[in-house]
């Protein structure tokens, strides 16, 4: 859980399996980006990063949203 509350954006403007909001976090010793979904509605945030490979998750058209970054059940 965050230590502080922050505000990313409105709650209407987070669709429901629609794309997700860009947003940056305090990382180590730098601002990191991350966003946040809604799916199945709930918010789900997530740093913007593949675990795989040295990429951001949205590196195709500034994209990322539900239907491709599905948190699990």
């Amino acid at each position: 859980m965050a230590a502080h509350a922050r505000l990313i954006c409105r709650s209407v403007d987070l669709v429901d399996g629609g794309p997700g909001v860009r947003f940056t976090v305090a990382g180590e010793g730098a601002e990191e980006p991350a966003f946040v979904v809604r799916y199945q509605g709930r918010a789900f945030a997530y740093l913007n990063r593949c675990a795989h490979v040295p990429i951001e998750l949205d590196w195709q058209g500034n994209r990322m949203n539900a239907n491709v970054v599905n948190p699990r059940k």
